[in-house]
């Protein structure tokens, strides 16, 4: 029950709209975590917020 065997047992199934949607599902918190990071480093960081 989760986002990994999901996607493991969909390729296995060859079940390829799944196999996307979780690529993309993925790929969005992949981008969106960086994009938290990196304003994160920009408030803790005084250095950073004049670069």
């Amino acid at each position: 029950p989760g986002l990994g065997s999901l996607m493991i047992e969909s390729i296995q199934k060859r079940d390829y709209p799944i196999v996307q949607a979780c690529v993309l599902i993925i790929s969005v918190i992949y981008v969106v975590v960086n994009a938290l990071t990196d304003l994160c480093y920009g408030l803790l960081d005084p250095r950073i917020r004049k670069a």
